[in-house]
């Protein structure tokens, strides 16, 4: 078997954690994990009719972010629900997070999770004198 098939046949029995970061949004901390490629096509499909138009009160960049963060905010809590007056966990970003910074920053680490990483890792190295090892 060719090296690369051995790579994806590896890669598709592993039941590998998914690479996450956090990000500071109305002084919480956010942990946001790298979405794959099928979930970003779910986040679509939940969003979307097939000719394009929008099914709903919530779109791709919504669903993305209740993806990458549901591990760690339970966006399905029915009071969270009530309070915020939605019937669909993926309408409560953009209205729990009604600060268009803060809806700014999870769209961003979720769409651009490497570039944020990186941002991310740089601020920490900058923040610390640059002269310290870190642990890594």
């Amino acid at each position: 078997m060719s090296d690369k098939l051995q790579k994806y046949l590896a890669a598709g029995t592993e039941a590998a954690e998914p690479e996450q970061i956090e990000v500071p949004v109305d002084g919480e901390k956010w942990s946001v994990r790298r979405l794959t490629t099928m979930d970003l096509r779910r986040a679509y499909e939940a969003a979307y009719n097939e000719d394009g138009s929008a099914k709903s009160s919530f779109n791709d960049i919504d669903v993305m972010i209740v993806k990458a963060t549901e591990h760690d905010f339970d966006w399905k809590n029915i009071e969270l629900l009530k309070a915020y007056n939605c019937v669909n966990k993926n309408e409560l970003p953009p209205r729990l997070l009604n600060d268009p910074d803060h809806y700014a920053i999870l769209a961003k680490a979720v769409r651009n999770f490497k570039e944020t990483k990186e941002e991310l890792l740089k601020e920490a190295k900058n923040s610390s004198g640059g002269t310290e090892k870190q642990a890594g």
